[in-house]
């Protein structure tokens, strides 16, 4: 009988036990539930990681990164631009610049992270802050187009995990620059170097760029009611329809930017670029009789900086805006001593070489 009782109580109390620990997470299930909850956080943090501001993206021609609901995105942007020259106090040397721009990108993704993307640029001055004999007042001016196909992080470093995008580009001469340099295509290849430091993103761009030209001289046609250019009939100069300006064509450029962007919270961005774009002119004829004294055979160099401050909000997932200064000058002074300040034109600021904007930008 007392064996029977201690049997009948070992029982209930197994029974009794394991009904308890039924009803609690067993220490395997709990530790599944941490490893499932960390790996999640994992990818979370390096889709995160892969994801960029609108403002980083739009100033290095980048995807936003991140999975996405369609194959079709894209950006557009318009500016308000005002020139440096409007805030000149000499009357002789102020050139006020008024202006807006309109930017327009659409964006077809093969995947989430190779993407082609075709640029469109238009631009219309509202003063008059320059006139020519081949231009008109307040003329909307396009810019060349371009159809850039750029693979978004196609490997990374992993020891400086730093992020490797390259594209290759084509430019179609649709403004009247190219056109007037008689350009027929150009095409160009190149790849960013991107890494994330906390709250920082740094961008490094390095790209190539050859242009394909009818003369190795810009040309205009010839006009006998108003001539543009002096020219002698079966002159050198003289190409038939066209005159040859003496300007040379660039052949080819290297450009190289470097740009870090503070990633304040998640509605406002703070960005500085800076870059520097080396161009060739087309091989010039050798050394003659007919050459001037100062003239150099050879190629010709030209050099331009180009400094950015931007400061981004973006309140609204698809909408948002930027203030901020571009300044597009030469590397050096007039005498070819001085380095000029990247970031704003203090030696010839009636020239407009630099422009505080106001812009609105959609994503999708």
């Amino acid at each position: 009988m007392m064996r029977t009782t201690v049997i009948l109580v070992t029982v209930f109390s197994l029974l009794a036990f394991s009904a308890f620990a039924d009803e609690k997470t067993s220490p395997s299930e709990d530790t599944l539930k941490k490893e499932e909850k960390t790996s999640s956080e994992a990818d979370k943090a390096g889709k995160k990681a892969e994801e960029m501001s609108s403002s980083v993206a739009l100033l290095t021609g980048s995807a936003t990164g991140g999975a996405r609901k369609t194959r079709f995105g894209g950006f557009a942007l318009l500016e308000w631009e005002l020139g440096s020259g409007t805030f000149v106090k000499d009357e002789q040397a102020r050139q006020p610049f008024v202006a807006w721009f309109l930017s327009l990108r659409p964006q077809y993704y093969f995947t989430n992270k190779l993407f082609a993307e075709l640029r469109i640029d238009i631009r219309q001055e509202l003063t008059t802050s320059y006139v020519t004999k081949t231009t008109a007042k307040r003329q909307v001016m396009p810019s060349d187009t371009l159809f850039t196909l750029k693979y978004q992080n196609l490997a990374t470093i992993p020891w400086a995990k730093i992020q490797f995008s390259p594209f290759i580009r084509l430019v179609a001469p649709t403004s009247y620059e190219s056109q007037y340099r008689d350009l027929y295509l150009a095409t160009g290849f190149g790849f960013d170097l991107s890494r994330k430091l906390g709250p920082f993103v740094l961008v490094y761009t390095f790209r190539f760029n050859k242009n394909f030209n009818k003369y190795t001289v810009a040309t205009v046609d010839k006009s006998y009611d108003k001539p543009v250019i002096a020219v002698r009939s079966g002159g050198a100069e003289d190409l038939g329809s066209v005159v040859a300006t003496g300007s040379n064509n660039i052949s080819f450029s290297v450009f190289n930017s470097v740009m870090g962007s503070w990633l304040i919270n998640d509605q406002w961005t703070f960005t500085l670029m800076w870059a520097v774009a080396n161009a060739w002119t087309y091989f010039v004829g050798p050394d003659d009789i007919y050459k001037a004294p100062d003239a150099k055979a050879g190629r010709g160099q030209q050099d331009l900086m180009y400094g950015v401050v931007d400061l981004t909000y973006q309140p609204w997932e698809h909408f948002g805006f930027s203030l901020g200064l571009y300044t597009v000058q030469p590397v050096k002074t007039a005498d070819n001593k001085t380095i000029r300040f990247p970031f704003w034109d203090f030696h010839t600021p009636g020239d407009n070489n630099s422009v505080i904007y106001l812009d609105f930008f959609a994503t999708y």
